[in-house]
């Protein structure tokens, strides 16, 4: 079987959770026979490829699933849909509009074609489907919830290489790439008087010169920014390892890896109330408003005058691995190649 990776042509210039997804998964399917062939904007593909599987409902590539259903080529959407910060019921009324008031949200009209053209639509969590089908009208029998995969190696990092070089432990961490929806400012406000360590590591955007700048201004001694570290960076598993709480501030996000990343690492984790968080780890994951600073300082005061805990840690390690993701995924291809030669046969 051979399938063709499409995403948004700037996927390259930040890499962060969706890229890792999609290398992972290209690894993971791999293993399992699939050759994945990744875009060339130079080149028509699809008549090579069995299979079209799209990350994210970007307009950007609405013309190749358009070309890859005319060609009968079944198409996968894994949405990515990042939505959590806006009422379903306002994106639900734009997305009507785009239907029948020319221009009006072209991006939400050809997002809702990519969906309704799919052969199957791929949600990370219960959260992201049911956005799906309240925004889009997507029938349920068309969405299937895949998660993404988790990397117990972040359960096994020294702590000492961290400590070692930044001088610190038992910290409070943020990673994320520096951006006004990852929302570090309300973070670094909400440090401000408490007496612990706060490492934000992620890379610094030269875009977002001016949020970066604010950062900064706002920060005190105890703020260390680390700037990018790879995924696969024995100091980011270290990092993970050497922290005692880990915080999420986005004011949206869909299924942030480094949230399960910290808590296999065995931190205590707290997340914006706009994130969705894994049902079984929602009784361990405190929430704050994202807006609130001090509903912040006081939530990271009370979980770091905690003891350790291993029982989110515990919970995390039972999440499926991206071997078994890809098995998923595997499984989504052939039965929408399955549906396909069926309708054929029935024409």
């Amino acid at each position: 079987m051979k399938v063709l990776f499409l995403t948004y042509p700037r996927i390259g210039l930040n890499r962060g959770g969706l890229q890792i997804q999609i290398e992972e998964t290209a690894k993971g399917l791999a293993q399992r026979g699939v050759e994945v062939i990744f875009y060339d904007p130079w080149r028509n593909q699809i008549p090579d490829v069995d299979v079209c599987h799209v990350f994210s409902i970007d307009g950007a590539v609405v013309s190749h699933v358009q070309r890859s259903i005319g060609s009968g080529k079944p198409v996968i959407v894994s949405s990515v849909l990042n939505l959590f910060h806006v009422p379903p019921s306002l994106m639900r009324m734009k997305v009507l509009s785009s239907r029948f008031i020319p221009g009006m949200y072209s991006d939400l009209k050809r997002a809702n074609l990519m969906l309704h053209a799919a052969s199957r639509v791929i949600a990370l969590n219960e959260n992201e489907r049911k956005l799906l089908s309240t925004i889009f009208s997507l029938p349920s029998d068309r969405i299937v919830t895949i998660p993404n995969g988790l990397k117990a190696s972040f359960a096994t990092g020294d702590p000492l290489l961290f400590e070692e070089k930044y001088g610190v432990k038992d910290f409070v961490l943020n990673v994320a790439s520096i951006e006004e929806r990852k929302n570090q400012l309300t973070l670094i406000r909400a440090m401000k008087s408490l007496p612990y360590p706060l490492v934000i590591i992620g890379k610094i955007l030269s875009e977002q010169e001016e949020y970066i700048s604010r950062c900064r201004a706002q920060a005190n001694k105890r703020v260390i920014f680390t700037g990018s570290l790879a995924h696969d960076d024995p100091i980011l598993a270290s990092a993970y390892r050497a922290a005692k709480l880990f915080v999420l501030p986005s004011f949206s996000e869909v299924m942030p890896l480094t949230l399960y990343e910290a808590s296999v690492a065995g931190c205590r984790v707290v997340a914006s109330k706009n994130v969705p968080v894994a049902r079984p780890l929602q009784h361990l994951v405190p929430v704050f408003d994202p807006h609130s600073p001090e509903d912040l300082a006081s939530l990271i005061t009370t979980e770091m005058e905690k003891p350790p805990t291993l029982e989110l840690q515990s919970i995390v390690r039972d999440m499926p691995s991206w071997q078994q993701v890809c098995q998923q995924i595997h499984g989504s291809y052939e039965n929408a190649l399955t549906g396909l030669n069926s309708s054929e046969r029935h024409k």
